[in-house]
């Protein structure tokens, strides 16, 4: 049987505890309000849980299992009152003391037709489940599915010979680009800004890596992305960045332009503390001490890709000690991957960029919109401020005001421009005026 045989290959390769998955039943009972949380594989007689949440044991008899009408379908299962529906009514699980009242389930499907079980959601009491938060469910179900389909590419790849997926790896046409960038000043930054949603004033700019060619073409950051997978090139690549923006800021704040802070992306390389360099807090403190700018001056981005590096704990010293220093962290791109879950409680930071792809669908999707509010609430839970990637029109930034969200960045605010055009963008708020949302 096909479903039983994938579920055996993904058994080889994603035994153990997950903290990826842990977070995601963490967010399904959070968005829920329910105690009991799972995300749970089927075999032909057991039913194991794979994460789990305010449950004890390692799994159950399949035949007693609601999971197992789960994955019957492609749709949600949601039993509002076990105690009531005739195909649970006897169940052990409803029968005794304290037993499951409400159970809502989404199919993990791998493929189409093989659904190997379910991320579900358990309650003691009956319970109804509104149609945005069965859309969140679903959601998270598909990154569940996407984390375990994961542990099986990461597999594969370690069976490949290590040296020719290195060759695969770096791209030599981009890696000479870059390397010609740097030693001939090739490299430049450009400038979007962003924008208090509620008053339309900018509070800041991001600074975007481009190459620009003798001959005036200028490259995005696909042209040269190879070198970034190899550590020596992307830390000076990173070093040439901060001091290209903190010059900037410098030159903006002696000019009297009141322009914010510029907010850099450091890459995972600039983490790794090399004998005889001052490590990344080091750096940044210097150019910053360097140019009389105060920290508020430079915010610092990172992406999911960095926390998934393999030095989360190091990682995180070092923006908590950036922190502590005064400046400005920013969780980017939060959302499009696995461990945005994991690290929101787990790492020091100050705000949340949600990623401009969700923001894009968000009018036409109850889903995405449901994803966006519940990002945003959650930042707001604990502390934090949210930035909208990727606005592009007027229904978005309604939306996004109406959901409370405090700041944005896209084209509908200014599209990325050199230092000399930003003076074009500088009067955003007297030209284009976002009033605050009633």
């Amino acid at each position: 049987m096909a479903r039983l045989k994938r579920l055996s290959e993904l058994a080889i390769v994603s035994s153990g505890p997950d903290p990826v998955l842990d977070a995601l039943v963490d967010a399904a009972c959070l968005a829920t309000g329910t105690p009991i949380g799972l995300i749970t594989l089927l075999d032909d007689e057991r039913q194991w849980f794979k994460s789990k949440r305010g449950i004890e044991g390692e799994g159950s008899c399949r035949a007693d299992a609601f999971c197992d009408y789960t994955i019957r379908s492609s749709r949600p299962f949601i039993v509002p009152d076990a105690d009531r529906d005739v195909r649970f009514a006897g169940n052990p699980f409803v029968t005794e003391s304290d037993g499951i009242r409400f159970y809502a389930g989404v199919p993990l499907e791998i493929e189409p037709g093989i659904r190997l079980g379910s991320l579900c959601v358990i309650d003691r009491v009956p319970r109804r489940l509104a149609a945005e938060v069965r859309s969140l469910l679903e959601r998270l179900a598909r990154c569940a599915v996407e984390r375990l389909l994961q542990s099986e590419d990461r597999y594969l790849l370690s069976r490949i010979d290590s040296g020719r997926l290195d060759r695969a790896k770096a791209d030599k046409a981009a890696l000479v680009l870059a390397e010609e960038a740097l030693a001939h000043g090739f490299f430049e930054l450009h400038y979007q800004p962003k924008i208090a949603l509620d008053t339309g004033r900018r509070i800041g700019f991001e600074a975007l890596l481009r190459l620009k060619k003798a001959d005036g073409t200028i490259f995005g950051p696909v042209a040269f992305c190879a070198a970034f997978d190899e550590p020596i090139l992307s830390r000076r690549i990173g070093s040439h960045v901060l001091q290209s923006a903190v010059a900037q800021a410098k030159a903006w704040e002696d000019a009297g332009v009141d322009f914010g802070h510029i907010a850099i992306n450091v890459s995972s390389s600039q983490f790794v503390s090399l004998p005889g360099s001052h490590g990344l807090v080091g750096e940044i403190l210097d150019a910053t001490r360097s140019a009389g700018l105060s920290p508020r001056r430079i915010q610092i981005e990172v992406t999911e890709g960095v926390m998934l590096s393999g030095q989360d704990g190091d990682i995180g010293m070092q923006l908590e000690a950036l922190r502590a220093a005064g400046f400005l962290v920013a969780f980017d791109d939060f959302g499009t991957g696995f461990a945005s879950l994991v690290h929101l409680k787990e790492l020091a930071y100050d705000q949340i960029k949600i990623d401009g792809s969700f923001v894009r669908a968000m009018t036409g999707s109850s889903a995405d919109h449901a994803i966006v509010k519940a990002i945003v609430d959650m930042a707001k839970a604990l502390g934090k401020h949210v930035i909208a990637e990727g606005v592009e029109t007027e229904a978005e930034l309604q939306a996004l005001q109406s959901l409370g969200c405090h700041y944005g960045q896209g084209f509908l605010f200014g599209r990325p421009a050199r230092a000399s055009d930003v003076s074009l963008l500088l009067d955003y708020s007297a030209k284009w005026g976002v009033p605050p949302h009633t």
